[in-house]
């Protein structure tokens, strides 16, 4: 195995994907989607042209790779807030938790996710409804059981809250929701517990 300058040849290409989403991330939340080329995207990761297609086919590639990362972290920390120890309160608030934290931590990926993925092409269309499955089938799970009405349907409502969440966020990413995380969590918890029907918990 070819060592140069104390890497292997995989781990040199590993260390400039990462140097292209890293500068992706920085050009897509600073000046758009649409106004970032894959020329300027190198020149920012400070790489020669012939390393880009060593990782990635496309724009559309590369930006698949940033939300794909976005939505799998999120996803394990919200998997991981659906213990027996929590009530389902309990867990659904821990869910909106950490989707608030996730995103205003780095406000760079929150814009990314929710505003400049939406220009993406086809391969972060995918990623993103792959994203909304597999969290709406999280939150399905916490709803199971909670409404007495069998005309519900708890699929439907899953995927109601975590597209109304998703706007609270978007909303709050694009400026037009001007309010505290804390706020935003609470904001959040509300509407997850309109949706789901529960009752007003006991004093």
């Amino acid at each position: 195995m070819r060592i140069y300058g104390g890497m292997t040849a995989e781990e040199r290409i590993a260390s400039r994907r990462r140097r292209i989403i890293e500068s992706a991330t920085e050009l897509f939340s600073s000046q758009g989607y649409a106004n970032t080329s894959i020329r300027a995207l190198l020149r920012h990761a400070g790489l020669q042209d012939r390393y880009f297609t060593e990782s990635f086919s496309s724009l559309d590639d590369v930006m698949a790779a940033i939300v794909g990362d976005i939505w799998e972290e999120q996803l394990t920390r919200c998997a991981a807030c659906i213990t027996p120890e929590r009530t389902p309160r309990e867990q659904a608030r821990a869910m909106i938790e950490v989707l608030v934290s996730t995103t205003t931590a780095d406000p760079r990926r929150g814009r990314v996710k929710f505003v400049e993925a939406l220009s993406a092409g086809p391969l972060t269309a995918g990623v993103r409804q792959q994203g909304l499955r597999r969290m709406s089938a999280l939150v399905e799970q916490l709803l199971t059981g909670s409404r007495a009405d069998r005309e519900v349907n708890t699929v439907a409502m899953s995927m109601a809250i975590v597209g109304g969440v998703g706007q609270l966020l978007m909303n709050w990413v694009d400026g037009t929701l001007h309010v505290s995380s804390d706020e935003l969590v609470e904001q959040g918890f509300l509407l997850f517990e309109a949706v789901a029907g529960w009752a007003p918990p006991e004093p």
